[in-house]
């Protein structure tokens, strides 16, 4: 999923605990995708590679690998949920980081994550992806879509305030916007 969906998504289900605590949520729906985005920054503008190189090849051999599947890995999540279950932050940002893992195993073939990290390099390749229409990138899209839809109308019924419902309507235009052009 993008990372847009899980925070949008994330802040609906594990942020309504606790309005004030959103924050966590927001930070654990975010941060498992953080070490990719710069990696691709850094392998693009440091190394000046093509981004089909960047994806195709260097994303698989990267030694940035044992960071991004660390951050997506069930036991450490559940070592840290054990580990911060009674600090009501640390519950919701590790709750927010198993949601995350949780919704990207689904959706992810080719470029699935070891979420059994370090105990296990297995990979599942889900028969359905969020981008790549080799498996169903189209469905996988459209999913992704109607979650971040639904996720948005409950955060606006939440606040019923323009000032939460206007970034929401932008933010699901931009991603119907991006999945018709890169997705299809």
């Amino acid at each position: 999923m993008n990372t847009t969906t899980h925070l949008v998504f994330n802040v609906a289900v594990v942020g309504r605990e606790s309005r004030r605590l959103a924050w966590a949520a927001a930070v654990g729906a975010v941060l498992p995708d953080v070490p990719i985005l710069l990696f691709y920054l850094f392998d693009r503008f440091v190394y000046g590679r093509r981004g089909v190189e960047v994806w195709s090849v260097d994303y698989f051999a990267s030694s940035w690998q044992a960071v991004i599947d660390g951050l997506h890995s069930f036991p450490l999540i559940l070592l840290g949920l054990a580990l911060l279950w009674r600090v009501p932050w640390g519950r919701i940002f590790c709750l927010s980081l198993l949601l995350h893992s949780a919704l990207d195993m689904p959706f992810h073939h080719d470029d699935a994550h070891r979420h059994f990290f370090p105990f296990a390099d297995y990979r599942f390749a889900s028969p359905l992806s969020y981008w790549d229409p080799r498996h169903h990138g189209a469905v996988g899209a459209a999913i992704e879509l109607a979650v971040l839809f639904g996720a948005s109308a409950v955060l606006v019924a939440r606040s019923r305030s323009w000032k939460t419902a206007l970034p929401l309507a932008l933010l699901c235009l931009a991603q119907a916007a991006m999945d018709v052009l890169f997705y299809r």
